[in-house]
């Protein structure tokens, strides 16, 4: 039976734009204000994802961490906002190459 894998790329603005909405949704502490400058991930299959927060306004930097499945959920919810379809039964997986974050999509 053919397979297909499909990803979806994106910004680092799209990212923060989808971690914001989903911690609005969980009624949970989002991310500060600012802009990601880097993305990677953790030791291990699930480690975690790091992201690299920078405020040039308030002259302030951290690292924020979040689990793969949370980010997933995330750029999921995203995607369900923006009309891009997922189908409900395709494995999700998330994958950062070259500083950009990816959701993976295998049916």
């Amino acid at each position: 039976m053919p397979t297909e894998d499909r990803r979806i790329f994106f910004s680092h603005e799209e990212v923060y734009r989808a971690l914001y909405a989903l911690c609005m949704k969980r009624e949970i502490k989002g991310p500060p204000p600012g802009e990601i400058k880097s993305v990677r991930i953790g030791e291990g299959k699930y480690g975690a994802v790091f992201l690299r927060l920078e405020n040039e306004n308030k002259g302030m930097a951290e690292t924020l961490e979040y689990s793969h499945d949370f980010l997933a959920a995330a750029l999921m919810l995203f995607c369900r906002g923006q009309q891009i379809p997922l189908p409900r039964n395709a494995r999700k997986s998330v994958l950062v190459q070259d500083d950009t974050v990816i959701l993976r999509v295998e049916m």
